[in-house]
Order: C-alpha cells, then structure tokens, then sequence
C-alpha cells in the first residue's frame, strides 16, 4: 500500500521549546520526531505513513500530551491514553 503524507499538529498551552511526535510508527521516543514551531505557536510535523490507525503523544519539554484533535483515545498500559490516527 502506498503511504500517505499526515500533518500532525499540536498547541500547547503554555510556552515550550522543544516539542516531538512519538508513537508506534517511530519506535515511541527512540525515534521521535522533531516538530517545527509556526508563528501562531502551533509545532507541526508530517509522517510519511500507510492506511491503519497509529497511536501517537506529543512530547513537550519531556512532558506526555494527549492531541485533543486526533481521532480517538485508547487507554494505554501506563493508566493514561494514547491519541490515535486514522489513515485511511
């Protein structure tokens, strides 16, 4: 199957200097991707991904958040949640 290009974006709601995209398709953190900032203080990414649905967080400043725009939310092993893109 052929991969599709997917934004990913995410606005903190404070002021951080380091976010990135990590998630079953970048092996979590190990290979976590680096967001851009945006002048509206959006931080934006694209992931080169196939149709499935992947899990995916953001990490701001080594903080874990949740993409209140994603798809759903599935329940992890950690007592949180995880976001969840759908490609279709």
């Amino acid at each position: 199957m052929a991969k599709k290009k997917v934004t990913f974006s995410f606005k903190p709601t404070q002021n951080v200097h380091d976010v990135k995209l990590a998630g079953n398709f970048t092996n979590w953190d190990q290979g976590a991707i680096v967001m851009t900032k945006g002048r509206s203080g959006e931080w934006k990414t694209q992931a080169n991904l196939e149709p499935g649905e992947y899990e995916y967080k953001f990490m701001a400043d080594g903080i874990w958040f949740n993409d209140p725009q994603a798809d759903k939310q599935m329940p992890n092993a950690w007592g949180s949640e995880n976001s969840i893109k759908v490609v279709k």
